[in-house]
């Protein structure tokens, strides 16, 4: 069973095409405007892909081609923790592979309108208990989208789903019982993953909304629900361009520590 173009995708976005390991940026540009960008980064399997592969005394039973199994490195790293796998067992690798996903959605909470209003910042969705919490605590719901290189099956799938949401923060309220409470947070599941295949993951803030009603009453209060959703195609791009602003802010830094 080989690799999906999905799983790439997935992994690729999730790593924000870095090295898990180095972090060292797997695509090259080019140096001369006719050639290609270069690729150095390798997916290697956590569980391995075949029996007698590293790691492979550690029990799964999972598809060991999703893109849970796998961990973007680059190509000295892969040849490391496979070379040297009992200093790389399974355990050793997921942490690596779910403390830098994290930085990679770290990196990119960002916003420079928010920055500049102190409002909070647009983070992640990684479950569907993030987004059901999201959801059910909401008065009000902000949706926004790019339509960027998508299909208009995906684009109609991807509203679907935005407008789904909207129904569900309107009954939140109305669910009681742990049991209704449960399906819930199975299908914001269900919808995060639709929206993967649909080409998106979604970022979200939840801010504090205050409306006057007039003179003589006591401004609205209420608890807005914002959702973004980014391309898969454009994640990595987004945190290479942060990185590449990161670096040039701190190399200033340095010249200016030099000229003092």
């Amino acid at each position: 069973m080989a690799i999906s173009e999905k799983s790439m995708k997935i992994l690729w976005a999730l790593s924000g095409g870095c090295c898990a390991i180095c972090r060292t940026k797997l695509v090259i540009p080019p140096e001369v405007e006719k050639d290609d960008d270069s690729i150095i980064g390798e997916m290697a399997h956590i569980h391995p892909q075949s029996p007698g592969g590293p790691r492979a005394s550690a029990p799964f039973d999972g598809n060991r081609d999703h893109h849970s199994n796998l961990i973007l490195l680059c190509g000295n790293h892969h040849k490391l923790v496979d070379d040297q796998e009992n200093g790389w067992p399974v355990e050793r690798m997921r942490r690596v592979k779910s403390e830098h996903e994290a930085w990679v959605t770290r990196t990119l909470a960002f916003d420079a309108s928010a920055a500049e209003s102190k409002e909070p910042l647009f983070h992640m969705i990684q479950s569907g208990a993030d987004l059901w919490s999201l959801i059910a605590s909401a008065w009000s719901f902000l949706p926004s989208y790019s339509e960027e290189n998508r299909t208009d099956a995906e684009i109609e799938q991807l509203i679907s789903m935005l407008d789904e949401l909207k129904d569900w923060m309107d009954i939140a309220s109305s669910l009681e019982s742990l049991k209704e409470q449960r399906d819930a947070r199975r299908r914001m599941d269900e919808i995060l993953e639709e929206c993967v295949n649909s080409g998106y993951f979604l970022y979200s803030r939840k801010i504090r909304v205050q409306s006057s009603t007039g003179m003589n009453h006591s401004p609205m209060v209420w608890w807005q629900a914002e959702i973004r959703a980014v391309p898969i195609e454009s994640f990595f791009e987004l945190v290479h361009e942060h990185l590449d602003k990161k670096g040039h802010e701190k190399g200033g830094e340095a010249t200016d520590a030099d000229g003092e």
